[in-house]
């Protein structure tokens, strides 16, 4: 392990540290979050998802809810890097649209893009659900304690747990669903994000289609050593269609895209 990495670990557990709660907490990520595709058809006609600050959207005579937290989202925020290295701002501010259950919200700027990708995806006879959107702070530390006490009951350490976690789950602050412009989505028929999801009918054509809707493979398989998290054939990002459609014709990551503006 280089030093870069081990300063980069020590700094990430001593985040972690001050939130770490202990035992494992009875959570599922997919079963909470699950949303069908096909829900945004009606979503018109659906009551008001239920949140905490009662802001309206009027989409064709029905309104929807907004949840404004403390922090607007703007288009200059759509290339924002979230990684290991660069966490988000505080002053990052979020508007978000709650999905049509009420269960997870994305950023309002990418709404409309993600219907419209999952919609059109329905209508060629696939079915997707989203697992994951926006979490907030609290959240992205629930889940990542949940799978470090998991790993620490099967004899890890806490450092092993630790960094053999945050391959994949971030620590708060770090994680980009907590920009609320990444998507975890899997197909309905197979929910769990793992290696059999780039194998669903469902990933192969968000993978080979994400772009035209401003989207992009996030954490594509070679990629780990510029991710530093490993291949997730499942996480979508939104950067807008342009940035979209480059990063995924020349096969790059966010990371080597924004290296070369």
């Amino acid at each position: 392990m280089n030093k870069r990495r081990k300063k980069r670990i020590r700094r990430l557990r001593a985040h972690c540290l001050r939130f770490l709660v202990g035992g494992v907490l009875c959570f599922s990520m997919v079963g909470i979050f699950m949303l069908a595709a096909n829900a945004f058809k009606s979503m018109e006609n659906k009551p008001a998802a239920k949140v905490v600050q009662n802001d309206k959207i009027n989409t064709g005579g029905n309104e929807l809810t907004v949840n404004r937290q403390n922090t607007t989202d703007s288009e200059s925020n759509l290339l924002i890097l979230v990684n290991k290295d660069h966490p988000l701002p505080d002053d990052y501010q979020v508007e978000l649209k709650t999905l049509q259950n009420g269960l997870t919200s994305v950023a309002a700027s990418i709404y409309e893009q993600l219907k419209e990708m999952l919609t059109d995806g329905s209508e060629e006879g696939l079915e997707f659900c989203v697992a994951s959107g926006y979490r907030s702070v609290e959240s992205q530390q629930k889940i990542l304690d949940h799978d470090i006490s998991a790993l620490m009951q099967q004899g890890l350490t806490y450092e092993e747990a630790y960094e053999e976690k945050t391959r994949v789950v971030m620590p708060p602050g770090y994680s980009e669903h907590e920009s609320g412009l990444a998507v975890d989505i899997a197909a309905l028929s197979n929910q769990k994000l793992d290696d059999t999801q780039e194998e669903t009918p469902e990933n192969k054509w968000l993978q080979e289609n994400c772009a035209r809707y401003g989207f992009i493979l996030r954490y594509p398989k070679g990629k780990e050593d510029i991710t530093d998290i490993d291949y997730e054939s499942w996480h979508f990002r939104y950067v807008g269609v342009e940035a979209a459609q480059y990063i995924m014709d020349h096969n790059l990551t966010l990371e080597e895209y924004l290296e070369k503006k």
